[in-house]
């Protein structure tokens, strides 16, 4: 199938609407609190770029979360896009498009307190500093309501300049944006991901032996896109390499935890004292990995209960380090050839861009 493009050459009026000053605070005037957080942020632009003298950058977009762990994945990310030598010429910032995390990490929820900011920051300090050109980066797994927030929302808005600050010739024949797909953009990406993991995991599915990954899924009302497929479809592509592979998620009508186990029960892949191995199937192993997964905190209502109850070995003993736990917490930003489809996206935006013009 031809890749999906995702490059945005035509923008329509949009209004402000709910996410662009997500990162308010209920109690506080979300004007000032704009003006504060748009402050920051250009001060970091604005000191980066003078430093770098690079006239590109590169908005590495993330759902986000409040687990130490997961914030250990956001930095290797980062780190390896800035290493890279295909982006040595671009500045690099992050940015987390959920308002919840957002707030979250700034309470200190789960890890040390620090400041995020959503991409409409970001894009408008770049605006303000005048880069000539800006890839927005999706790290999301499918095409989903997220991903597409990111591109119908935070990226159309900075192009119809939503604050009315930008210069209008900047904008118009200065700056070049494009947004870089999510991980599942398209077909062939799925059958890329599939051959990863297979060759990351295989050896938990020997024998009656069985995994499971875990999406998070969008709810039918919010599947925009229809990315809900990707899980279908992944798991489709992985059961072609070895039958004991599954992918079920936390919200997705008729792909849940319940609807998982009755495949693996039409399947013939329920055997008691079979080992299910359990992982992530998002960038980062985060709250849905901690608890709807392992159940460090949600006892009695994790995926590892229910499929011991169910007579599988599944332990987790809350130490990472053990060899014996059948939870890996990790995200799939974790590993190097995961990282890889993200910035092979990257790049792809801006060559579709010069295709598009020849």
């Amino acid at each position: 199938m031809k890749r999906i493009k995702f490059l945005l050459m035509a923008f329509v009026a949009m209004t402000l609407g709910t996410g662009l000053v997500a990162c308010s605070d209920d109690n506080d005037n979300s004007a000032s609190n704009f003006e504060k957080y748009m402050s920051a942020v250009e001060t970091q632009v604005k000191n980066k770029k003078a430093k770098s003298g690079n006239k590109k950058a590169i908005v590495l977009a993330a759902f986000g979360s409040t687990w130490e762990n997961a914030h250990k994945t956001f930095k290797d990310i980062v780190a390896d896009y800035e290493n890279d030598e295909d982006f040595k010429d671009y500045d690099v910032y992050f940015a987390f498009t959920s308002a919840k995390c957002i707030n979250r990490s700034r309470e200190g929820e789960h890890y040390a307190s620090q400041d995020f900011y959503a991409p409409n920051y970001w894009l408008e300090a770049i605006g303000r500093q005048k880069y000539e050109e800006v890839i927005v980066q999706s790290l999301h797994i499918i095409p989903g309501e997220e991903f597409l927030r990111l591109r119908d929302n935070y990226v159309k808005d900075f192009k119809n300049d939503i604050y009315a600050d930008l210069d209008d010739k900047y904008l118009e024949e200065g700056v070049k944006i494009f947004i870089g797909g999510p991980l599942l953009e398209a077909e062939e990406d799925v059958k890329d991901v599939a051959d990863i993991l297979d060759n990351e995991f295989g050896k938990y599915v020997k024998g009656n032996n069985v995994m499971a990954f875990l999406g998070h899924g969008n709810p039918a009302n919010l599947n925009y896109g229809n990315g809900n497929q990707r899980y279908f479809d992944l798991e489709a592509a992985l059961q072609k390499k070895n039958p004991n592979y599954f992918v079920a998620t936390v919200d997705q009508e008729d792909n849940l935890v319940d609807n998982l186990y009755e495949r693996m029960q039409d399947q013939g892949k329920v055997t008691t004292g079979a080992t299910l191995t359990l992982h992530a199937l998002m960038c980062i192993a985060g709250d849905h990995a901690h608890n709807d997964m392992s159940g460090i905190e949600n006892e009695d209502d994790s995926w590892r209960e229910f499929f011991v109850k169910k007579g599988f070995k599944c332990e987790y003993d809350g130490n990472d380090a053990n060899p014996s736990n059948n939870c890996i917490l990790k995200g799939l930003g974790d590993y190097a050839a995961i990282r890889a489809i993200w910035k092979q996206h990257t790049k792809d935006a801006e060559e579709m861009f010069a295709e598009e013009e020849e």
